[in-house]
This record gives structure tokens, sequence and C-alpha cells, in this order.
């Protein structure tokens, strides 16, 4: 239920029917540049696609609580990339992780419940998924400085 992918502190308004709860997915293009045997012969872009859900902020007009509960990573182009993109992700020559990147993993699992893409689907895509996502009014949210038809502009709260 998408009730359960809320952060607790927003439950209560969400599962009373108090508040407008919107999906707010983000589109990321990203580029794999070649460097050396390990990487891709020639550029290689990708998407990544983070769902998330916001709701308006009982207490700041104009803001909306945000917060993510998974995504996907994906070629941008599987036509002409998939295969290559396949040997990135998916091949058995893929390098180890450093300690560090562990680290760093199992404190995403501990903190959000996030859960890596293990696996690769036919077509290429991996999936992410946080089973604790983080959020609350005030905490991480999205400001509209200006709205009409054709053009939103937004600032986060940390200022992007």
């Amino acid at each position: 239920s998408v009730v359960e992918s809320v952060p607790r502190t927003l439950r209560d308004e969400v599962e009373k029917g108090e508040t407008d709860l919107r999906t707010y997915n983000i589109v990321t293009a990203f580029t794999i540049e070649p460097d050396g045997e390990l990487g891709p012969s020639r550029p290689i872009r990708g998407l990544i696609t983070t769902f998330g859900y916001n709701l308006p902020d009982p207490n700041v007009p104009n803001r909306f609580s945000v917060w993510f509960n998974g995504g996907t990573i994906e070629v941008n182009d599987p036509v002409n990339d998939g295969e290559e993109w396949k040997k990135i992700f998916g091949g058995k020559d893929v390098p180890r992780r450093h300690l560090t990147e562990e680290a760093r993993l199992l404190a995403a699992k501990i903190l959000m419940g996030a859960a890596v893409p293990t696996e690769m689907e036919e077509d290429g895509t991996m999936r992410f998924q946080f089973t604790r996502p983080i959020g609350g009014h005030g905490s991480h949210y999205v400001d509209v400085l200006y709205l009409d038809e054709s053009l939103r502009i937004m600032k986060g709260h940390r200022g992007s």
C-alpha cells in the first residue's frame, strides 16, 4: 500500500485523508565516460528515475514535504548501448566494491532500508528501494518559488 511508503511522522495525516498525497518522480540523465579497460569504449548514457511522494506542508505556504521510496537505473538508448550497458553493470568482470563502498551501502541499508540492485532485468534496468523513507514537515521539502502554466521553479531544503 502507498501508506507503507510514507514516513512514520506523516502517516496519520495521510491515513486520515487530511492532505493531498502526490507522486514526485525525478529523472536524472548521466553519462559513463570511457576510463581504462573496465569502462566502456565510448560514452554510454543512462537514466536514474527516483520515485517519491510529496504533500503540502500545513504550516508553510508553497512548501511540499518530499520523500523517496525507490527507483530505477537504466540505459538511455537500449538499441545502441544495451549490450555495452549489460557488460558494465551485469558482466562477470564487474569490479568488487571497496571497503568504503561496502560501508556506505551498509549505512544506507540500516538507515533507510535501502535495497540496492543485485540483478538486472532483461532490458538492463536495475531497481532499488527504500523501505524506511526519511521525511517529515520541515526536514525534507521543496519550496515553489514561481509557478505558471508552463514553468515551475523550486528550491530544495538544501538550496538546490
